[in-house]
């Protein structure tokens, strides 16, 4: 199960492809929606992208070769 959760962490397009559906399709939707459970839902996937995004950005300036 960790390689399965560990190989996209680490990969950049596994992230910029969700941070594109996000922006584009769900994450307005959601956000919007009328119902309150929608909306917490949205800002619980953003803020995981988010932390997803800043683990990439803290990996990649502290990779050491």
């Amino acid at each position: 199960m960790k390689t399965l959760v560990d190989w996209p962490a680490r990969r950049l397009w596994p992230f910029v492809f969700c941070l594109l559906l996000y922006v584009g399709l769900i994450g307005p939707e959601l956000i919007s929606a009328a119902s309150t459970l929608a909306v917490v839902v949205g800002l619980v996937v953003l803020a995981l992208l988010l932390a997803w995004g800043y683990l990439l950005l803290r990996r990649g300036f502290t990779h050491k070769e």
